[in-house]
């Protein structure tokens, strides 16, 4: 585990927006209209005539994986919406209020980064959700996953930073953005041995049912072949993306579920912030699929079953844990973090 150190000091941004009201996805039904009248999928069906603030001159062939998309949430027990706590917590947090339990303490807060996040400077990728835990006097670290590869690689190294930050008595509370809370939530199903000195998981933008990003990128041989030998030529793998494919994900889970009585919250989000740098992705779901995305996640396939899921509008995949150009978002990574953190706290752990 690499321990970080950091200046406690925090630079609120002061531009804010108010969010949309949350709502609950419904079941899934049919082609294209993936999830129909929820806030996730447009009101005007994949594949017609729209006006767009960029059309992409992209034939769709087939249905690609509209079949797939939020086969999680039918599959297992579903998420509990728990947007309204998290917006309580998070503007108690603006006002300046301490809402960490007395607990906190006594747990050391660990942070796992997402695919390729090794080649994002530290003092721009998590950084300053881990600011916001040590300006409370908080322990924390970030586990040195490798982030280019795949999943049951990293999660024996996240099995390692547990059993070292924890060899003091502390409980651990694992924080994973992306890719990162895919490794730590296998961490946990791999290994039994570390659900007694795991406090909560926190998982952020996670595809934990998977990305039709990936799966369509992958399906298609010329760029399965081509990235994949580039990742490989620097000694990265392939796997770390097919791991993210829905396939990959259902078989994955079939074979480590989710141990039960970890506290667990899962936050997921949508935008379509035109400056955002990965809007032309959120504009391919959206044309292709009828969905809204964080521009690499649909909330459909980021809520572990049984956790509290937080569903928040206006945030890239990038805006939650990274330092952007982004003036107009909602929420601050700090007090993202600690308001998702505060959630799981509260949550009692389980036998």
């Amino acid at each position: 585990m690499v321990q970080v150190t950091r200046p406690s000091s925090l630079t609120p941004s002061t531009t804010r927006v108010a969010p949309e009201a949350p709502v609950r996805p419904n079941a899934v039904t049919g082609y294209n209209a993936v999830v129909k009248g929820d806030r996730f999928t447009s009101a005007t069906p994949a594949g017609s005539q729209q006006v767009n603030a960029l059309r992409l001159p992209i034939p769709w062939p087939g249905k690609g994986e509209a079949d797939k998309i939020g086969w999680i949430q039918k599959a297992y027990p579903p998420a509990k919406d728990s947007t309204a706590e998290f917006m309580k917590l998070n503007q108690a947090v603006r006002a300046g209020q301490n809402v960490m339990p007395p607990e906190a303490k006594d747990c050391v807060f660990l942070a796992v980064g997402g695919l390729l996040s090794e080649a994002a400077p530290k003092q721009i990728y998590f950084d300053k959700n881990l600011d916001a835990l040590e300006a409370q006097g908080l322990q924390v670290g970030r586990v040195p996953v490798d982030t280019d590869m795949g999943v049951e690689h990293n999660a024996a190294i996240v099995r390692k930073a547990v059993l070292e930050a924890s060899k003091n008595g502390k409980q651990v509370v694992l924080i994973g953005h992306s890719k990162g809370g895919l490794d730590s939530a296998a961490a946990l199903s791999m290994y039994p041995e570390l659900k007694e000195h795991v406090r909560a998981l926190v998982t952020i933008q996670s595809p934990y049912g998977g990305s039709p990003m990936a799966q369509d990128l992958l399906d298609n041989p010329l760029v399965r072949y081509g990235v994949g030998g580039a990742v490989e030529a620097l000694g990265g793998s392939i796997q770390a993306g097919e791991d993210l494919t829905y396939d990959s994900r259902k078989e994955f889970l079939a074979k480590h579920p989710m141990p039960s009585g970890i506290p667990t919250v899962s936050m997921a989000s949508t935008t379509a912030n035109p400056t955002s740098p990965l809007f032309a992705m959120q504009e391919y779901m959206h044309q292709r699929y009828g969905v809204k995305s964080d521009g690499l996640v649909l909330p459909q396939d980021a809520f572990i079953p049984g956790s509290k899921s937080v569903t928040l509008s206006g945030l890239d995949h990038l805006d939650s844990t990274g330092t952007t150009l982004n003036p107009f978002k909602p929420y601050q990574p700090e007090d993202l973090t600690l308001s998702l953190v505060a959630m799981a706290l509260n949550m009692p752990k389980g036998s």
